[in-house]
Order: C-alpha cells, then structure tokens, then sequence
C-alpha cells in the first residue's frame, strides 16, 4: 500500500522538488551576466555547492557521499581561489614590489590640448632615478608575470581536479 501512495504521489512531489529548485537558483540566475566569464563559474560553485550540501544531507544513498563531499569542496575552493586572480594572485605580487619601492602614489595630469583628459601617474617613495624606474618596471612585470603564471597553474590544477572527479560524483 506505501509503495502505491508513492507511485501516486510521485509526480507532486517531484513538481514541488523542481519549483524548489527554481527557487534556490534565482538569485544566482538573477546576477548572471554575459559579458563576463565569472559569472560561469559562479553557476559551476553553485551547482557544486548544491551536490555537496546533498553528500552531505540524509538523503544521500552513496557509500562514500561523506568523501564525495570533501572532494567537491576541494574542487570549490579552488574555483573561488582562481575567480578572483586579483586578490589571489595579483594583490600579493603588488605588495612584494611595493615592500621594496613603496606605496604607489597616485597624481592625474592635464594632457596638454585637451582641458576633458588627464594622464595618470604612479610615483614611488623609493624609485630616484631612471635605473630606479627601469629596474622598478623590471622587478614588477616580473613579479605580474610570475602570479599570472600560477594562477594559470592554479586554475588548470582544479579544473583537471573536477575533470578527474565528477563521474564519480553521482548518488
């Protein structure tokens, strides 16, 4: 008898499994833009953050639903890590190169001609003279090139990470 009410009930209850998910996706629907290739992986950690929460809850059926869990986090931490290249990676370069030649202080300009524009300076406390300037540009591509190199690294490691784990990501 308990199996026939659920057969019954079955298509109600997965209406109102499906409105519930309209739901908790809108606000992430609702920010969504086009323009940038954050946005997809704001939809990709949503996505993981909902698989693991179920790994995670009592309906979960699987075996290792408790491991699948932690690797979705994993692969979720690295997504939010390689989102962001500006607080990870590029925010730490800047400040290694402003430990050296100091805080970068900002002055505009008028451009000459032009009485709308102006041109945008970047004077350091500890850059002197043009060997100064030379080698402070030197020292900061280096140091931008090297946090974009892990960075790079970074997000190909998670997105092999998710690639090496998501079939088994099922229940």
């Amino acid at each position: 008898m308990k199996r026939i009410f659920r057969n019954i009930t079955w298509p109600f209850r997965r209406f109102f499994r499906k409105c519930h998910n309209v739901l908790r996706w809108l606000p992430t629907i609702w920010k969504d833009e086009d323009w940038d290739d954050s946005f997809i992986v704001d939809i990709l950690v949503k996505k993981l953050e909902h698989q693991r929460d179920y790994f995670r809850s009592e309906r979960s059926v699987a075996m290792d639903a408790h491991k699948y869990a932690d690797e979705i986090q994993k692969a979720i931490d690295g997504l939010r890590k390689t989102a962001d290249s500006y607080d990870h990676y590029e925010t730490p370069a800047y400040a290694e190169v402003d430990r050296k030649w100091g805080k970068g202080e900002f002055r505009f300009e008028p451009v000459e001609g032009n009485p709308v524009l102006c041109e945008l300076h970047i004077d350091y406390p500890n850059v002197k003279t043009d060997e100064d300037k030379e080698q402070y540009n030197r020292e900061y591509r280096e140091a931008m090139q090297t946090a974009h190199k892990l960075y790079v690294k970074d997000k190909r490691a998670v997105y092999k990470y998710i690639a090496d784990n998501i079939d088994k990501w099922w229940d």
